[in-house]
């Protein structure tokens, strides 16, 4: 059940936790979105209709379940009745942001969590540049919304060239 598009990346999570469908993985292909945790309007919106219009056109979403354009992300794609993907920085059985339990409890529901990190593994901050190259890895194409400089989003958005995956980007508003 490993997902085929994480054998081809530098350093490979050697296991993966999961909370639901890690089917998804190898049956559809995936798109990543991602950016920033203080976004516009403009950019909420974008993401959420990116997120809802790719799932209905056979897409899982992924992304990293934080709180701003992952979590829009996410709702797009749960809503629409589609898949996502929440890759975390932390144990698959604690939620964070804690905020998106909710949200967290649909995706494990219809969706599917994910994580390198054994259950119980707390959200250290050096955990989610780790998380971002899973993100990338598992997708065909990054979306970036809004990232700001210095970033988490652009993280993910170098490891998705290095591991030779489109960037696609909307700019901040």
């Amino acid at each position: 059940a490993y997902p085929q598009s994480l054998l081809n990346i530098y350093d490979p999570p050697s296991i993966l936790y999961y909370k639901g469908d890690i089917g998804i993985l190898n049956e559809k292909p995936c798109l990543g979105i991602v950016g920033s945790r203080r976004h516009t309007v403009y950019g909420r919106e974008i993401a959420y209709k990116f997120a809802s219009l790719l799932s209905n056109s056979g897409f899982a979403i992924v992304s990293g379940l934080a709180r701003g354009i992952d979590s829009w992300s996410h709702k797009g794609a749960v809503d629409s009745g589609g898949k996502t993907v929440a890759v975390l920085g932390c144990g698959v059985d604690i939620c964070y942001p804690p905020e998106n339990k909710k949200l967290w409890e649909k995706i494990a529901y219809s969706g599917v969590v994910v994580s390198e990190f054994p259950p119980q593994t707390k959200p250290f901050p050096g955990n989610f540049p780790r998380r971002n190259r899973i993100i990338s890895g598992l997708s065909l194409g990054i979306l970036v919304v809004e990232a700001k400089e210095n970033s988490g989003a652009l993280i993910t958005a170098d490891f998705a060239l290095e591991q030779g995956r489109e960037v696609f980007a909307v700019p901040g508003g």
